[in-house]
């Protein structure tokens, strides 16, 4: 179905009542014409920006459609989870929010009724000390599917994990998720190599089922998600304390 023709009325970031809502219809062009690759709480967007897909896809494809097909690639789906974002479906019946973890419930299946459309996705602004990261490895540096996905958002105060949330690509699923026994583990704990260190080697192997294919093999998927794992928080604390 071709939504084009309501462009116009779903394109927008907007902040509403204390939260974000970005129109299902925005594309990766648009966004990085808004705030949201500017503040420093919110530049998990414009790492995807600067490897999702290709130049000529950027101004072409959608925020609502990059969750809507719901598959382990999909860069805005995966980072959006660690935001704890919420999606508005409409149809001719009326309207409800869904949240983005209940919406997804397996490869390219959604919760919702054929006649929902995808309206827009929407999500509480962070406070301070917070930030975001976002990463992916893949042998090619453009149309970057990635061997594995990662993104964070982190919450410091006095160099303790207040808060942290992790996604990946894929957990237990073959759908993006939340690594949510390994937040458990970092939270509270003073923020330090040694503890990240410890979540991926003794709490996300024990969540995490990375299988082989012909692309790469489960096991150095699993490594390559310590590896990302430990980047991107590193990348969200110096976001935080050092603003970049």
């Amino acid at each position: 179905m071709d939504l084009s023709g309501l462009k116009d009325k779903l394109s927008y970031v907007r902040k509403v009542n204390d939260n974000i809502a970005i129109g299902a219809l925005t594309t990766p062009e648009d966004l990085a014409e808004t705030f949201l690759h500017k503040d420093k709480k919110y530049l998990g967007f414009y790492d995807i920006y600067k490897k999702f897909a290709s130049p000529i896809l950027k101004p072409l494809a959608t925020i609502g459609g990059n969750i809507g097909v719901a598959v382990s690639a999909s860069d805005y789906l995966t980072f959006l989870l660690t935001l704890n974002a919420k999606v508005k479906l409409v149809s001719v019946e009326g309207e409800r929010l869904v949240s983005l973890e209940e919406l997804v419930v397996e490869k390219r299946t959604l919760a919702k009724d054929p006649n929902e459309l995808i309206y827009e996705i929407i999500f509480p602004e962070l406070p301070e000390n917070y930030s975001t990261a976002f990463m992916k490895i893949d042998r090619r540096e453009v149309i970057v599917t990635g061997y594995i996905t990662t993104a964070v958002c982190l919450k410091i105060e006095n160099n303790k994990i207040a808060d942290v949330r992790i996604a990946f690509d894929r957990v237990n699923k073959r759908i993006p998720s939340r690594a949510k026994k390994t937040e458990e583990f970092l939270k509270g704990k003073e923020f330090s190599v040694d503890i990240i260190r410890e979540a991926y080697n003794k709490v996300l192997p024990a969540e995490m089922v990375r299988k082989s294919d012909f692309r790469a093999s489960g096991e150095y998927r699993l490594d390559l998600s310590k590896v990302l794992m430990k980047r991107t928080l590193l990348q969200a604390k110096s976001r935080i304390v050092e603003g970049v």
